[in-house]
């Protein structure tokens, strides 16, 4: 009796003695470190709401949240205090650094840019990422995410290779053809609401599966459902303080729950993983995916390279989830904005136009749109209006809202001495919404405030805007999700302008990322119908402001200067009248062999110099033009010292006949075709040109000994010396050779004359040609095949070794110039044609009028 009663005394006192040393360990936990901590912390100015027993600031945190969340909100983007209204408020109350508890745990709440950035670079390697919590361990496994040291190193080595610029630029086809899947399901419901974010998250889950996994989003349907409410099951119990231990003798509905979800997503992968194994069977290897270099790696004969089953798992389930959470969002929120501010969306849409069209993006252009190059604008690099949206979304909407970490033994952060056993939380809200960084306006959607890039944004301070990270941990599918971001964007605006739905309720809520609670809903009206109103709105306003306001506005300003003329008629300017004018005149026969022809060929200059003085001003169609006849005004203008006088741009058939040569063209073109005709027509030359010419007149006066006595038609005579001589001088030919090129220049030049009066619009050419217009596009190509032919012939003498050169006159000059190894000096085939067209017509028919 004396031994059982011995053991029953040990055995109660080992109870008792057991239990005290719980309760001082459950004592030293859930009262002793917090004090001991908070203590330290307030000693350095670190202030907070006070800890409670066990809950710590829990059970305050989450009911401010469920406060703030029963309140309806306006649609705006002051969500901080929604989402985080305790750091929000304690913020206010505490400073920029404050000590929160989550149950027993000390939180120190950092929202310093400079602290926040130290921790995050982590050069010391003193703060690890903390212990992840059940229900999010289930989702992510000990993946990249969530796992330290040499296992994080392995992990994200296969990641960097997986998600490297050459893979990202192999992905695009992938996700254009998603893209693609989603929009023709959209074809259905064009000018209906849709709901934009069910179907961004089918869409970046197609995108996901295809690229990384090598399937598509109905194969992974049931790993992604699963993974959803896995995410749902944590979101419920995310403020919930548990006892440790507890759970091994009591689980609750969703322990059992999420247990079950987990197994099934591991069950899901492994068959995944085994039917990759199998296909490598027949096609010699894993794959290039991230799939494939996860089973590659679990093959690895080098077990320090090798990755566990269990390891494949939780990197699957990571970029599962990580891989379309944070683009759905992204997406989701960013055409939210751009429903709202339509400038910004005709903004981004003109950038997609000017990238790629009407065509598919690709891989080039989407790297385009970090950076454009504004030439001929000026020679610089912006940021493109892409990027600046996407920033600034990812600003106002972070995928996470906070970085945490942990410190396992006393380190000194900035002026703070932190003890061991204390967790960090970083606010990316509170970084991304500080006034003092991003003005007054923080709350407001203004992606210009990125126009000169991040770091000009953030005053060169990269920790103020961290919506993926910073540092080593930064994410690695980063240029992943704003790809896939960019693109999806692209081909929406290339195919839609979008509206919000009144039907939005506007209602952010945080599961993993920030969400809208009741989706997005908007209209998607096709950009073609869309285009065509706005087009036709701004063709008529350009047209009335080109036919009526501008003329208007000039005639005032002339008057207001003394300088008046016949009044502005709309649209034909004062063409009728001139027309009225020429026509009278001409049909009168002139009395006598008068030399005053001035009222006869042109009697509106003459009429109205008469009546509204020596400068006045006339319209050509809507087009001003000043008739000047003062001497001292004519000298200003033709010696044109400041280049304030640049030649008229000439209508079509004017220039189909002299092309955009000499006659035409300004600047460093005109300088390089003068240089070339002052050498052709120097003094030597034209020395050179003299028997040529007095041979072709020889010529002639030989064809006038058979018409002695009798009458010659002396113009028709002149015409075909002028014609000779430019063709002996200029292009070592004759007139007859050149026979063709003449009468083909000189029917362009009657239609040139028919057409000179005539008002015309230049798109309505684009789509209806009148009978001259057709003709002169065949005269005009007729003319250039000539030339060519006569160049090709000058040439082929020098090739096969007929000549030595081109030839001295003008257009062996211009040969030569086409041929010149500097490409600075070299003129092209066009210019050769053009300079020839110019001296054919120009070289016969001065000579020619003035001899007649």
């Amino acid at each position: 009796m004396g031994v059982l009663e011995t053991s029953i005394t040990l055995l109660s006192s080992s109870l008792c003695i057991s239990l005290i040393f719980v309760l001082i360990k459950f004592l030293h936990k859930v009262w002793w470190t917090p004090i001991s901590i908070q203590h330290v912390m307030s000693s350095q100015g670190i202030t907070g709401p006070p800890y409670r027993f066990i809950y710590g600031n829990s059970k305050e945190i989450i009911k401010m949240r469920a406060e703030s969340m029963s309140k309806p909100m306006d649609l705006s983007h002051d969500i901080f205090p929604r989402l985080h209204p305790h750091i929000h408020s304690w913020l206010n109350l505490f400073g920029k650094n404050f000590l929160s508890w989550y149950g027993p745990r000390a939180q120190l709440v950092i929202t310093e840019s400079e602290l926040a950035k130290e921790i995050l670079n982590n050069r010391e390697k003193a703060y690890q990422k903390v212990d992840t919590e059940k229900y999010l361990k289930k989702i992510f496994g000990d993946g990249l995410l969530t796992s330290e040291g040499e296992k994080w190193v392995k992990l994200r080595k296969l990641a960097n290779h997986a998600f490297r610029a050459e893979s990202l630029k192999n992905m695009v086809p992938a996700m254009i053809e998603s893209v693609e899947m989603m929009l023709e399901r959209w074809k259905y419901h064009e000018g209906k609401e849709v709901e934009v974010f069910e179907e961004f998250r089918v869409l970046t889950s197609e995108i996901i599966s295809r690229t990384a996994f090598g399937s598509n989003y109905l194969e992974g349907k049931e790993i992604f459902e699963m993974l959803m409410k896995l995410v749902i099951i944590f979101s419920r119990n995310s403020s919930n303080i548990r006892l440790p231990g507890l759970g091994k003798f009591w689980k609750s509905s969703d322990d059992i729950e999420s247990e079950k979800l987990e197994q099934g997503i591991q069950d899901s992968i492994i068959k995944m993983i085994n039917k990759r194994e199998k296909a490598m069977i027949q096609i010699g290897n894993f794959g290039t995916d991230l799939l494939g270099l996860l089973v590659k790696a679990n093959n690895d004969i080098d077990e320090n390279n090798r990755f566990t089953v269990e390891e494949v798992v939780d990197e699957c389930k990571t970029f599962y989830i990580a891989g379309h959470e944070t683009t759905t969002t992204l997406l989701s929120w960013t055409v939210l904005f751009l429903a709202i501010h339509a400038d910004w969306q005709d903004k981004a849409r003109k950038e997609v136009l000017e990238l790629f069209g009407q065509k598919l993006p690709n891989a080039q252009g989407i790297a385009r749109m970090k950076m454009v190059y504004i030439f001929p604008i000026c020679y610089e690099w912006r940021i493109s209006k892409m990027n600046m949206i996407i920033n600034e979304s990812l600003r106002l909407y972070p995928p996470l809202t906070n970085f945490t970490r942990k410190v396992h033994r006393k380190v000194k952060l900035g002026n703070l001495v932190l003890p061991a056993n204390i967790n960090l939380s970083i606010s990316t809200f509170a970084l991304h919404r500080d006034p003092q960084i991003w003005g007054e306006d923080v709350h407001l959607f203004k992606p210009e405030r990125f126009s000169g890039g991040v770091a000009i944004a953030t005053n060169n301070n990269s920790s103020v805007y961290i919506p993926f990270g910073l540092g080593d941990r930064s994410c690695v599918g980063t240029n992943f999700a704003t790809n896939e971001a960019k693109i999806a964007l692209s081909m929406i605006l290339q195919r839609y302008a979008f509206t919000l739905s009144p039907a939005y309720i506007h209602s952010p809520v945080q599961l993993l990322t920030i969400r809208p609670q009741h989706g997005i809903q908007g209209t998607m009206i096709t950009f073609f119908a869309t285009t065509l109103c706005i087009f036709l709105l701004f063709a008529l306003l350009w047209f009335l402001h080109k036919v009526w306001w501008t003329p208007i506005r000039i005639q005032n300003f002339m008057a207001s200067q003394g300088i008046k003329g016949p009044s502005y008629r709309f649209i034909h300017g004062s063409t009728k009248q001139i027309s009225n004018m020429l026509e009278e005149s001409e049909s009168k026969p002139m009395e006598d062999i008068s030399h005053h022809v001035f009222p006869r060929l042109l009697p509106h200059v003459y009429a109205w110099t008469q009546l509204y003085g020596k400068t006045y001003l006339n319209w050509h169609g809507p087009r001003a033009q000043l008739v000047v006849a003062e001497p001292s005004l004519v000298k200003e203008i033709l010696n044109n010292k400041d280049g304030a006088y640049p030649k008229t741009k000439i209508d079509d058939y004017l220039k189909k006949l002299l092309g955009d040569g000499i006659v035409i063209c300004e600047g460093e073109k005109w300088s390089k075709l003068r240089k070339i005709a002052n050498h052709a027509f120097h003094g030597e030359s034209l020395k050179e040109m003299v028997p040529a010419m007095v041979k072709s007149v020889e010529t002639m006066l030989e064809r006038w000994r058979q018409h002695e006595g009798k009458e010659i038609e002396v113009y028709e005579e002149f015409r075909m010396l002028t014609s000779e001589i430019i063709s002996r001088t200029a292009f070592g030919s004759s007139y007859l050779e050149g026979k063709n090129i003449f009468d083909m220049l000189m029917k362009l030049g009657v239609i040139v004359s028919r057409n000179e009066l005539k008002i015309s619009f230049p798109a309505i050419g684009k789509f209806v040609k009148s009978r001259d217009e057709i003709d002169s596009d065949k005269i005009e190509q007729e003319i250039r095949d000539s030339i060519i032919a006569m160049v090709k012939k000058r040439e082929n003498k020098v090739i096969t070794g007929e000549t030595d050169s081109y030839g001295s006159d003008f257009l062996g000059s211009l040969i030569k110039v086409n041929h010149d190894a500097n490409e600075n000096n070299r003129i092209s085939i066009d210019n050769i044609v053009d300079e020839c067209k110019t001296f054919y017509i120009a070289g016969q028919e001065t000579t020619n009028s003035s001899l007649a």
